[in-house]
């Protein structure tokens, strides 16, 4: 999850941007909110991680919501020495939270005595109490309570989502609003309250979200003895490998990180020959491992990999990924060795140390994996070449290499599903041609039909769930798509060769051919590129004048296209083609005659490619 909460709170950093800080929770998605309300401890959920955000907050609750709001989050225990109030006593759950609320004056008891800490928390009082946690007193507020405290309240921008009214009982999802709108509030000072509690904030002086996370997460740890015996999981919500998931899915080997409502697994491992290390073998912050470098996070790996540790250079060693793509930890491949599966994309050489430090060459394959990333193994199989699917394995010293026996499955894509086959939720998916291969993701697939012929290979768990899928040149990312605009073809006695310029992304370049010609024309057109060359052309479909366009795709007598992620949009005049905004072109409509141009249908994961807009 951390990769997909990461992006979310980013997401949520460049919606702030250029907005008043009070602003920002209308801005942003409450599931946002609710990870940063959850990240910094003020709100938590309860045995099982829910939430009950519908549920009514006492204003015992509250009080220790404050103080978890507050510079003594760390400094104050449930439970007190004394009594506070009569109906409080010592020995109650929030005795502590409630004697600090009350002391700073965030909260005041009743005049006979009491502090009612059951009786549910009205908008006034929690309104007052956060204006006095950004330095506000009774002095700053004109009129009578609570109307002065409620007008102060608004003008700051903390009821931004609260729609809780005078005298009404505040739910746990109000509470919620109101307290990131703290978070974002300036002080009586000028400072944002974040900043206060030692968040930092960005270069636009907001609040710098992925710190929020990072600076309250502990970790990584390793997984060897189950995840009990690094963190109690009860009230937490777990995610594993981006999604939501639980305790029982977290297996050995994962590297864990955790903060007091969230727990975040990575099954991230790299195997492969230990190449390189850098500055030194004696000092190492980053290793070569099967063809790419990677830093090290903890002293724990950069020991073990050191020439201090049980790690050498020369040896197959498995690396232990964490959220950033560091080094958590390293060990032998032969106590564990992450398969590879995936495509070989090129082969050559390379050099390698055996175990007492010599060189020598051996054959090496490039193979694009399950993650999508490229590594490099030895292989003195010369059987095994470009475009082949394959199995990496491997020992103390040597790595296996074998050739992928195919495997299939047909049906519709929807709901996780390929007709009758359930995906998992980090279902891993490689698009593959004769040369090349990518990773996509299942909402590329979302509502497409696979046919058998469709898939060269498909691995499921112990569950029956797909977990690794590759594909035969099913999506159509995998080329280039530009508009021809030059062609220059030659054919007589003596030789064969051919010239064409075309834009991709705005870009004029130019290719040639010799020995054929493509028979290509001027137009917007799939480019398939291989090796520097332009090796094949094909014309693309085209939809004239849609009825309607969105921010996902366009429509015309009831059928609909979803654009690509990289579709480019042109103005052309006068024969020349300029970049156009999806944006500009969309609130313009009208103004343009639009032609849309696409590889396939949508049922066969076809998209728009690109788009050609011309004034009317």
């Amino acid at each position: 999850m951390k990769k997909k909460l990461l992006s979310l709170l980013t997401a949520a950093a460049v919606l702030l941007g250029g907005l008043p800080a009070a602003l920002a929770a209308s801005e942003v998605s409450d599931s946002v909110i609710e990870q940063v309300i959850r990240s910094t401890e003020i709100m938590v959920g309860d045995q099982n991680g829910d939430m009950n955000l519908d549920k009514t907050v006492t204003r015992a609750e509250y009080a220790k919501m404050l103080v978890a709001a507050s510079t003594y989050q760390d400094k104050v225990a449930g439970t007190s020495n004394s009594s506070p109030f009569k109906d409080v006593p010592y020995t109650h759950w929030a005795a502590g939270y409630i004697k600090t609320a009350v002391q700073q004056g965030w909260l005041t008891g009743y005049l006979d005595g009491s502090f009612r800490p059951d009786k549910t928390v009205t908008l006034e009082e929690a309104a007052t109490g956060v204006l006095k946690l950004l330095g506000y007193t009774t002095e700053d507020f004109s009129g009578s309570y609570p109307y002065g405290q409620l007008a102060l309240y608004e003008s700051l921008g903390l009821d931004s989502k609260v729609t809780a009214s005078q005298g009404s009982a505040m739910t746990r999802r109000n509470m919620m609003y109101l307290f990131y709108n703290l978070l974002n509030a300036d002080t009586k000072d000028g400072q944002v309250y974040a900043q206060t509690l030692g968040y930092t904030l960005n270069e636009n002086d907001e609040i710098d979200y992925l710190n929020i996370v990072s600076d309250t997460m502990k970790g990584p740890y390793i997984v060897e003895n189950g995840i009990s015996s690094i963190v109690s999981t009860e009230g937490k919500t777990v995610y594993r490998n981006g999604y939501a998931s639980s305790a029982d899915a977290i297996q050995r080997y994962d590297v864990v990180y955790y903060t007091g409502s969230a727990v975040w697994a990575y099954a991230n491992a790299v195997t492969g020959t230990y190449q390189s290390a850098s500055p030194s073998a004696a000092s190492p912050t980053s290793v070569t491992v099967a063809g790419n470098t990677y830093e090290l996070e903890t002293s724990d790996a950069a020991f073990e990999l050191s020439t201090l540790g049980g790690l050498n250079i020369g040896d197959i060693v498995t690396l232990l990924l964490g959220r950033d793509g560091k080094v958590a930890a390293a060990l032998p491949a032969d106590e564990y060795g992450a398969e590879v599966v995936g495509m070989v994309t090129a082969t050559g050489t390379g050099t390698y140390y055996n175990s007492v430090g010599n060189a020598y060459t051996s054959r090496t394959i490039t193979v694009t994996a399950m993650d999508g990333n490229s590594y490099v193994y030895p292989c003195t199989r010369s059987s095994i070449s470009t475009g082949d699917l394959v199995s990496i394995g491997f020992g103390s010293s040597e790595t296996d290499v074998s050739i992928l026996k195919s495997s299939t499955v047909r049906g519709a894509v929807s709901g996780y599903t390929i007709g009758s086959k359930t995906m998992a939720k980090d279902v891993r998916i490689l698009d593959t041609n004769a040369s090349s291969a990518k990773r996509v993701y299942y909402s590329r697939l979302n509502g497409a039909t696979l046919d058998s012929t469709d898939v060269r290979y498909c691995a499921t768990n112990g569950a029956g769930e797909i977990t690794d899928l590759i594909l035969r040149d099913f999506t159509g990312d995998l080329y280039e798509y530009g508009i021809i605009t030059s062609v220059k073809e030659q054919s007589d006695d003596m030789s064969v060769s051919g010239s064409y310029t075309y834009l991709v992304n705005g870009e004029k370049q130019t290719l040639s051919t010799n020995g054929r010609t493509l028979g290509a024309s001027n137009g917007p057109a799939r480019l398939t590129v291989e090796d520097g060359q332009l090796s094949a052309v094909r014309a693309l479909e085209e939809i004239k004048n849609p009825d309607a366009i969105t921010q996902l795709g366009v429509s015309k007598d009831g059928d609909s296209w979803l654009f690509s992620d990289e579709c480019a949009v042109y103005r052309s005049e006068n024969a020349s083609y300029s970049l156009l905004s999806l944006t500009e072109l969309r609130n313009n409509f009208d103004s343009y005659s639009i032609t849309c141009y696409y590889d396939k249908d949508t049922v066969d994961c076809g998209r728009i490619r690109i788009i050609i807009a011309r004034e009317k």
